[in-house]
């Protein structure tokens, strides 16, 4: 058999192993919110050791960090303190850098290079498993490690902006697929099929005049074509039933992508207790990871403190949030990375913003010198959730300086 018949059976006998787990009891669902988050804290607090106990290290060498820190992870206690540093750098890590490790980790494997992901075919930005990733033990080590990625940011609190595609979410939690969350994945092909649908086309005469058969054609990420059955004999079997087809290929996407999800899900239920993880709903499990999607800066307005000589009426102070007021999310999300280490901010809003040892740590703005004939910057210290702004005299010349924080998306792993 060819390569892609080969793949073909995997898919059948991964559909069979996740449809055969899929959890259907949603009595613990409908916990309210807040009670499963005091339970998941509850049950980190159980387990996390104590910064006073000591720390674990981790050195790393910036061109190939990922790789590096996939070993490195492997043999130190996850529930520790983690101190990055890099190799020739001067920095002390309490917290800022580990945070712009983790958006730094998702972000390089969700890139090009590693082909792991590829963008969905959907009206919003997200990524979704690529189709046509090998299954072996070089790939699967990425989808362990984000397991592992996953439950340092709930054991630490940390919010990262993972931009993975919602039913990645769901398959982590097992939940049952329907038919209009096939939207989530490939937008086209869920209005072709919802067109067929919404026409009338039900009874088998109609459908076997569709000329619409049990086989599917796909582009990989080198535009080559590969033929799928998803049934068997799937390519010499006429679609009778629309909605039987609909199902199929729903199970199909699950086959695709489960083999990778089971890493995920079994790193990190191998760390935090699955009982725990299972209770949230997907979304729930999202906003915990991710925090939420929307900045506003009222409320960080309002959760901000100021170091003298700088008040909430000071004319600096009036300037930065006039300015603020003026960027799109992604310039503001941009300027968040740069100034706590995280583009996201946290489910509780910026009154939840903390260090990394879960003391509260407000966004805070204190002064620093003018340099007269010289390009002046405002500086960040992601470990305190600090930003300091030179005592600019011109309204502009602050503009300029978030301007270029917001539009080079800089993401260095600070000095202090």
């Amino acid at each position: 058999p060819n390569e892609d018949e080969d793949l073909n059976q995997l898919i059948f006998n991964d559909i069979k192993i996740y449809k055969k787990n899929i959890n259907y009891n949603n009595n613990y669902k409908n916990i309210d919110f807040e009670s499963k988050i005091e339970e998941l804290h509850s049950e980190i607090l159980k387990r996390k050791i104590s910064w006073e106990e000591g720390s674990c290290p981790i050195i790393l060498n910036r061109w190939n960090f990922l790789e590096e820190s996939i070993n490195v992870i492997k043999d130190i206690d996850i529930y520790k303190e983690w101190k990055i540093n890099f190799v020739g750098e001067t920095n002390y890590d309490a917290g800022g850098i580990m945070r712009e490790w983790l958006t730094t980790l998702f972000k390089t494997m969700e890139g090009d290079n590693l082909k792991l992901f590829v963008q969905s075919e959907t009206d919003d930005y997200s990524y979704i498993i690529n189709p046509f990733l090998k299954r072996n033990k070089y790939n699967f080590k990425y989808f362990d490690f984000i397991g592992k990625l996953m439950a340092k940011a709930l054991i630490d609190n940390i919010t990262v902006n993972i931009c993975f595609n919602k039913i990645i979410y769901k398959m982590i939690l097992q939940e049952n697929i329907e038919f209009d969350e096939l939207v989530f994945i490939n937008k086209p092909l869920y209005d072709s099929i919802k067109n067929m649908k919404s026409s009338g086309v039900r009874d088998e005469i109609e459908c076997t005049g569709l000329c619409l058969y049990y086989n599917i054609e796909m582009k990989d990420t080198d535009d080559n074509i590969h033929s799928f059955d998803i049934i068997e004999n799937g390519k010499d079997t006429l679609v009778n039933n629309i909605d039987d087809y609909i199902d199929k290929r729903i199970d199909f996407m699950l086959g695709l992508y489960e083999p990778f999800i089971k890493r995920i899900r079994d790193s990190l239920y191998n760390i935090i207790p699955k009982n725990v993880i299972e209770k949230f709903t997907s979304d729930q499990f999202e906003l915990l990871l991710n925090g939420r999607p929307f900045i506003d800066i009222e409320d960080w307005k309002q959760f901000t403190e100021y170091r003298e000589p700088y008040n909430s009426n000071h004319y600096i102070i009036n300037w930065f949030w006039e300015i603020l007021s003026q960027l799109s999310q992604k310039e503001l999300s941009n300027l968040l990375m740069f100034s706590t280490g995280s583009s996201r901010v946290p489910l509780g809003g910026f009154s939840s913003l903390e260090s990394n040892r879960g003391n509260t740590a407000r966004f805070t703005i204190e002064s620093i010198p003018y340099v007269e004939n010289k390009k002046n910057f405002i500086k960040a210290h992601t470990c305190f959730n600090r930003l300091d702004i030179p005592y600019f005299s011109d309204k502009n010349e602050l503009k300029e300086a978030i301007q270029f924080v917001c539009n080079n998306e800089i993401l260095g792993f600070g000095i202090d």
